[in-house]
């Protein structure tokens, strides 16, 4: 039993901080309140110098992952995300297979209308604009605190030393193929 909790001990270790919380956020959410959280998080980019310089080793990456050959280092939030993706591309084939089988259903039907039809009535509605004649518009004055809070500035007794972040280059050429073969 002890080493069962010594190696649960060594992979949470392991797994990123923000795996943790995605796991959590998984299992313990509400699907709608999970979603709502989603649209709410401000959502970072990747940015395309990065995607271009590791578009190699990405790739190598992947199929390694695909041939059932990963590396032994594997982070536990990389594996995560394959899974999530391939999860995720599974049911957005099954989705657009489905779509393609009912949509083929409908391809000898015409929808266009005929000339005995009824046509839409159109009202004209002149010089007014449909959006004041449906809406009420309300002006609201927005107080700001500059009215009643006084200013008031001050100076730093005194210089606060930070540490200092160590810079390293992770656009070094020797990085663009690092493990590709």
């Amino acid at each position: 039993m002890v080493g069962f909790s010594v190696k649960i001990f060594m992979v949470v270790t392991y797994m990123s901080e923000s795996l943790l919380n995605q796991i959590t956020l998984d299992c313990l959410l509400n699907k709608d309140i999970f979603n709502k959280h989603l649209r709410n998080k401000q959502i970072t980019q990747i940015n395309k110098e990065d995607r271009k310089f590791y578009r190699k080793r990405i790739h190598h990456l992947f199929t390694n992952i695909i041939n059932g050959k990963p590396p032994k280092d594997l982070a536990p939030d990389v594996k995560y995300a394959y899974e999530t993706f391939v999860k995720n591309a599974i049911q957005y084939f099954k989705t657009v297979d489905s779509n393609d089988a009912i949509q083929s259903e409908y391809n000898g039907l015409d929808f266009s209308l005929d000339a005995s039809s009824s046509e839409i009535p159109t009202v004209s509605l002149g010089d007014y604009n449909a959006d004041s004649l449906l809406m009420r518009s309300i002006k609201l004055d927005v107080p700001t605190l500059d009215k009643y809070v006084k200013r008031k500035s001050t100076k730093p007794s005194e210089k606060i030393i930070l540490p200092q972040q160590k810079v390293i280059n992770l656009q070094n050429p020797e990085l663009k193929l690092k493990g590709v073969k």
